[in-house]
């Protein structure tokens, strides 16, 4: 009797090992290059980056702010460590350089120049000077630079970055804008003196000579900065306005795609639209014929996903979040008198007035009822700005 029960166990066995896939072969290696590259972009907090812009230090030093400010779809975190919902690196606008090789230390003095372009909307919060390192320098270990900047109207800030850092951060509170002239510019000195440590035997460092090659590059100015405004208005001043007749053309071509998804969608609903009661107060005497119930449409108002890129939008100068998930409300609405949705008092009345067919009136529209904000990163001849914009991912939905 055991051995007739073995030989089912074993068949089992046998069966099970060949349903395991090929060594070498992951589950899910049948995924679309589409699906493959959105999973991989929702992971990423920045669209792939062009050479040029990997050696782009002041790029590097924004996406390392970006992460620390956002998530990789772009929501920005709760606890970030600016206290701004924009940050702007202006790049200087003219700059030279005198460098003194033969010097005790390796000398370098920049002289700079920044377009400083605060809108009457911002308002100022604090200002930081960025040091920053070559991205051609390979040479280990780095040297310890001591920095000193001057400009007008201030003492001189002196600052220092250890051979372990790419960059550093000076903060100058908002008294760097004292020294702008009437035009906006601000006009500074930078001093570096770079030397290298050397561990001697008792233990102690000591310092030498830089025998390396130039590596600082002229430092960049932050701006910390508290948008008033919503947002709209920067939003619609990005947008290609040259090209926006081929922009909607090439958006009229999703109007299928969403036809499509309307008929054959079959996701659950959307947690975040739970029914809640319409308010008493304005059902109370209406007639028994306008509170008649209908059946659940199997469109029902939800919301939808609805991944692109910045560049199919031509805003190629956005280079995070790398996939922009704005989502949409759509379907049908269900009776707003039993069902709620968060809808008007204005929706209700609509309902009662298209179920009697009063006039012709249409039902409520399935729209957005809740919004969340997004972090971008914008990427400017002169500047990089990261920007925290309200209202650009839909969360929830309503009929109205």
């Amino acid at each position: 009797m055991r051995g007739q029960h073995r030989f089912p166990r074993v068949l089992v066995l046998v069966l099970a090992f060949l349903a395991l896939p090929p060594c070498g072969v992951a589950v899910g290696s049948n995924m679309s290059p589409r699906r493959r590259r959105d999973a991989q972009a929702r992971g990423a907090h920045h669209r792939p980056l062009t050479d040029e812009q990997k050696a782009d230090q002041n790029l590097q030093f924004m996406l390392s702010l970006y992460r620390s400010a956002a998530g990789p779809g772009g929501r920005p975190k709760e606890h970030r460590k600016f206290g701004s919902n924009t940050v702007r690196l202006l790049r200087p606008s003219a700059s030279s350089v005198y460098y003194l090789p033969a010097s005790r230390d390796h000398h370098y003095t920049f002289s700079v120049q920044y377009h400083v372009d605060v809108l009457p909307s911002e308002q100022l919060i604090r200002a930081s000077f960025v040091h920053l390192r070559s991205s051609s320098l390979t040479s280990t270990p780095s040297p310890r630079c001591r920095a000193r900047v001057t400009w007008p109207g201030e003492e001189s800030l002196v600052t220092t970055m250890e051979p372990h850092q790419r960059w550093t951060e000076a903060d100058v509170g908002a008294r760097v804008l004292l020294g702008e002239d009437d035009g906006g510019h601000l006009t500074l000195t930078a001093q570096y003196w770079c030397t290298e440590r050397e561990q001697a035997e008792e233990g102690s460092g000591v310092s030498r000579r830089w025998r390396g090659e130039p590596h600082l590059e002229a430092p960049s100015l932050l701006l910390y900065l508290e948008e008033e405004r919503a947002g709209q208005d920067w939003m619609v001043a990005q947008l290609p306005a040259a090209k926006g007749g081929d922009l909607m053309r090439r958006l009229s071509r999703w109007h299928h795609f969403l036809r499509r998804r309307r008929s054959s969608d079959s996701s659950p609903p959307d947690p975040q639209l739970t029914p809640a009661p319409a308010p008493a107060s304005v059902i109370a005497g209406i007639p028994a014929t306008a509170k008649r119930k209908t059946g659940t449409p199997k469109n029902r108002c939800k919301l939808h996903s609805f991944r692109l890129s910045f560049d199919q939008l031509d805003l190629g100068h956005y280079i995070a979040p790398p996939v922009y998930n704005p989502r949409f409300c759509q379907g049908d609405c269900l009776p707003v008198l039993t069902y709620g949705y968060h809808s008007t008092n204005h929706a209700i009345i609509q309902t009662i007035i298209h179920e009697l067919g009063v006039g012709d009136v249409p039902p409520p529209s399935c729209v957005p009822y809740k919004y969340m904000p997004m972090s971008v990163l914008v990427l400017h001849k002169k500047k990089v700005e990261y920007k925290e914009l309200e209202d650009m991912v839909a969360e929830s939905c309503t009929c109205r």
